[in-house]
């Protein structure tokens, strides 16, 4: 609790241990899958590096321990704010402390490894379902460890429609995971329109579970700015740009207008584009040219209100533009702990900067930080908040 308010963190990241693979990887698999670097910064499958800066080193373990540890273990302000983690591995318990610290109830957790370790078109669909168990079994027992304040969004094996629906129902009925992790990209050419994925969108419709679309930086596969931009410029444009084209696909394709009980999360891009962007779809859709190509048959912020919803960082200076644009029953927070975007703001400002926002009434923030997450993801109160 902060400030009086309940607070669900809707995207805060694990940082997957070093032994994952070895204990949960199925036996068969466990060859073809090789970690290099601290916090498993560079991953192989079958010797090849799904990674952006090793491209030349398809067929050898490359070890890139200089850039993870000047990330997550060298540098002296990220090992001060967050020496807990650091010192016990991020386990659960020490996750905790720090939600304790920042005032977060409860958690919805994102993988770090897996922003990136399935995300490849060359994977096989066998290796790549292997990995998501391997990964949603570790998950579901790192939350157990307190589940009424921990719970995590699963990855799914999207090279392989059976495999995924699979994977999603036992993730669900089995696990008790609470969502889909689901990258904005394309994957195998494969946008969010592609008809290989609406079994996805049905059974996760059935199942109320969330499909939540987060972005990575590192990547092999082509992004928004990649072939443009390094680090810094890609950053910048990809969480946003891909997002704002998911946000086209599903709402102005017909995707939600198809399933409309599916639920979308938009993770880790900022929420001050949003409300130009539901503007600008609206505008081609009434366009007395362009939108004789609609294809829905209502306006595409109408399927995105009713379905979707956005996150923000706590100290976001547009949150204010977008309720008065958008609405607040459309918008979640996310404190991205324990990557460095988090680092400088940890542990006060990453929920205090919104909990002790007076800029917005109560009953905002109380939506913001605790009512729509809690409906996104079927979130029940804890008894020390209800």
């Amino acid at each position: 609790m902060k400030n009086g308010f309940s607070v669900i963190d809707a995207d805060r990241h694990v940082m997957e241990p070093s032994d994952l693979w070895d204990r949960y990887l199925e036996p068969e698999f466990k060859e073809r899958v090789r970690i290099a670097g601290p916090f498993q910064s560079r991953r192989f499958v079958d010797g090849r590096s799904v990674s952006d800066s090793d491209q030349l080193s398809r067929d050898r373990t490359f070890d890139n321990e200089a850039m993870s540890a000047a990330l997550f273990t060298e540098d002296p302000l990220y090992r001060s704010v967050f020496s807990d983690g650091v010192a016990h591995g991020f386990d659960a318990g020490s996750n905790l402390r720090d939600m304790d610290r920042e005032g977060v109830d409860v958690a919805v957790l994102f993988p770090t490894l897996g922003l990136y370790i399935i995300w490849d078109d060359e994977i096989e669909p066998g290796i790549s379902a292997a990995i998501c168990r391997a990964y949603n079994n570790w998950l579901a027992e790192y939350c157990s460890h307190n589940r009424a304040r921990l719970t995590g969004v699963a990855l799914i094996p999207l090279h392989d429609t059976r495999r995924a629906i699979e994977e999603l129902r036992r993730a669900k009925m089995e696990l008790g995971l609470s969502g889909i992790f689901w990258r904005p990209n394309r994957l195998k050419c494969r946008t969010f329109g592609h008809p290989d994925y609406f079994p996805i969108y049905a059974l996760a419709s059935e199942l109320e579970v969330p499909i939540c679309v987060h972005e990575g930086a590192r990547t092999v596969m082509a992004q928004a700015g990649s072939d443009r931009y390094s680090r810094f410029g890609r950053h910048v444009a990809c969480h946003p740009l891909e997002q704002m084209l998911a946000a086209l696909t599903l709402a102005a394709d017909g995707v939600l207008e198809q399933f409309p009980e599916l639920k979308v999360a938009q993770l880790e891009s900022g929420c001050g584009w949003l409300p130009y962007w539901l503007e600008r779809m609206d505008e081609h859709w009434k366009h007395y040219t362009l939108g004789r190509e609609r294809t829905t048959r209502e306006l595409p912020s109408i399927y995105w209100k009713r379905q979707c919803m956005i996150s923000c960082e706590a100290g976001e200076e547009l949150i204010g533009c977008f309720v008065e644009h958008v609405g607040d029953d459309y918008l979640i927070m996310a404190t991205d702990y324990p990557h460095a975007d988090a680092a400088e703001k940890f542990p006060d400002r990453t929920v205090g900067e919104l909990a002790n926002n007076t800029h917005l009434s109560e009953a905002t923030r109380r939506k913001i930080l605790w009512d729509n997450p809690a409906r996104l993801y079927g979130i029940q109160p804890l008894a020390s908040t209800a």
